[in-house]
């Protein structure tokens, strides 16, 4: 019979965060449980909380990880405007989109519902982090004259986050077979951009 060789305890707690991430991704919630986290790692159930106190814990170490992976998606401030809107759509529908585990416990309601208090306060602040950064770059865009100033800033966050969060849900974008549907995502991208730019005047109708 194999032995188990004993991993450090980071590298463990990291594949338990992961694994939780995983089974939520493809099952939800209620799959969580101790026996198919310890399935899921490949360990005992009592090797899982030899890591972690107690489920509660474990997700909020889950809500780090993601609040660190949405953290890294935010562009440098000083790019142009239209730059950073650009960037911060692909980030996120790269990072998101390929995490589906990740996607729920940043855009489920049930997340906010059932998540530790603690853990759903840091989730609304990241929201609300990234509400304003594009909120800021939308404003400058329409100051230097490269994005439309005729729609307030908060009409034209609406259109910019419905993209985001339809490109991470169109299917197969993420897939290793996903070309064909990476270039549906740039073609909308794009589009998004030409919706955000200042409208032409005196341009012939059809």
């Amino acid at each position: 019979m194999a032995t188990l060789t004993r991993k450090p305890t980071a590298e463990r707690r990291e594949e338990i965060v992961q694994a939780v991430l995983n089974i939520i991704g493809r099952q939800g919630l209620t799959s969580l449980t101790t026996s198919n986290l310890a399935k899921e790692v490949g360990v005992s159930t009592g090797a899982i909380f030899r890591h972690f106190a107690t489920i509660d814990a474990i997700l909020e170490q889950a809500v780090q990880h993601a609040l660190e992976k949405i953290d890294a998606t935010f562009p440098d401030a000083a790019l142009p405007p239209l730059q950073r809107i650009l960037e911060l759509a692909r980030n996120r529908v790269q990072v998101i989109g390929a995490d589906p585990g990740l996607a729920w416990m940043l855009r489920s309601e049930q997340a906010y519902l059932t998540l530790p208090a603690d853990a759903v306060r840091q989730l609304r602040q990241r929201v609300k982090r990234s509400k304003r950064y594009l909120l800021e770059a939308i404003s400058e865009g329409a100051a230097a004259g490269d994005i439309r100033d005729d729609l307030a800033p908060e009409d034209l966050l609406v259109p910019i986050l419905g993209t985001i969060h339809a490109l991470i849900g169109m299917p197969g974008v993420h897939s290793g077979a996903g070309a064909r549907h990476q270039t549906d995502s740039d073609r909308i991208l794009k589009a998004l951009l030409t919706m955000l730019a200042p409208p032409q005047t005196g341009r012939k109708r059809r």
